[in-house]
């Protein structure tokens, strides 16, 4: 994997954090009541567990896998190649 795709594949990363956490976060708040992301409070490792221990935060972890993958896949196809030969 080259550097640049790696930079890619965090920006990924980053953006879909900050969508989950403005849009989709806080529509399955108002929606199923579940527990907000909380970005403030304590700091590290601790803040770290607090926001993955909530359900909305398993659904930020859990979520990103398809994400990743398809974005892997939509990345491959616009190269023009197949999905194994360009991420090798």
């Amino acid at each position: 994997m080259r550097a640049h795709q790696s930079l890619e594949i965090l920006a990924v990363a980053i953006l879909y954090i900050c969508v989950f956490v403005i849009v989709v976060g806080s529509a399955l708040d108002s929606i199923a009541g579940l527990e907000t992301l909380s970005m403030d409070a304590t700091r590290g490792v601790e803040r770290t567990w607090d926001l993955v221990s909530k359900p909305q935060g398993w659904i930020l972890c859990l979520g990103y896998v398809p994400v990743h993958f398809a974005y892997l896949f939509v990345r491959a196809r616009l190269a023009g190649e197949s999905v194994d030969s360009y991420w090798d």
